[in-house]
């Protein structure tokens, strides 16, 4: 059964390859939305797998996209949520992350990216573009604790593989991912459970009984 991906973007060229890109990937495009509205209507209507929304688009109520973001994941917990954007400021890009968005594109990659993250968001995945990623892990020094949030499961599957003894490089080979993407997804879980160095990881995994 494919994959079922509504696309919401303001200009027409990102809708129009998008789904391109995304129908070559053996991807089913369910619908298609030019402003924040339609989208929100097309959500109600449609029955999807994931959304892969522009982060600034129209609104007849003036919504930002944060709050776009946070109307989606309240109302439709269960669709994986992708943003598409130029933004690249790290206090923007890990607000959309805390609001609800599994994946974050960079709008000047390319369109094949689409799918990617389509199917990474779907099977758990945060996913980001080689570029944000890059953002954000430079970033991290600067980055603050998120007690409490749950995390995905890939970061509790990558923080399990780090505290049974395996190397950030092994986790990435066996996964078939790059370090910097398996880094990325051990940081989100440290931050998650409020921990801040690598010697105290395997306590507190232990004593939460996530492994």
């Amino acid at each position: 059964m494919p994959l079922k991906v509504i696309l919401a973007d303001d200009h027409p060229l990102v809708l129009v390859g998008g789904r391109l890109a995304l129908e070559n990937a053996h991807i089913e495009v369910v619908g298609a939305a030019k402003a924040a509205d339609e989208l929100l209507t097309l959500l109600a209507e449609k029955e999807c797998d994931v959304v892969i929304t522009d982060f600034l688009m129209p609104s007849d109520r003036q919504d930002d996209g944060f709050l776009l973001l946070e109307t989606i994941t309240r109302t439709y917990p269960h669709v994986a949520l992708v943003v598409l954007t130029m933004i690249n400021r790290p206090a923007a890009l890990q607000s959309m992350l805390g609001r609800g968005a599994r994946g974050i594109i960079d709008k000047r990659a390319p369109m094949d990216e689409l799918a990617t993250a389509a199917r990474a968001v779907h099977d758990g995945e945060t996913y980001l573009s080689e570029t944000l990623l890059d953002i954000l892990n430079e970033a991290d020094e600067t980055s603050v604790a998120m007690p409490g949030t749950p995390l995905s499961p890939r970061e509790i599957e990558v923080i399990r593989m780090f505290v049974n003894g395996m190397s950030l490089q092994q986790i990435a080979d066996q996964e078939g991912k790059s370090v910097k993407t398996i880094s990325r997804q051990k940081r989100d879980a440290m931050r998650k459970l409020g921990v801040d160095h690598d010697s105290l990881l395997g306590e507190h995994v232990r004593d939460h009984g996530l492994i």
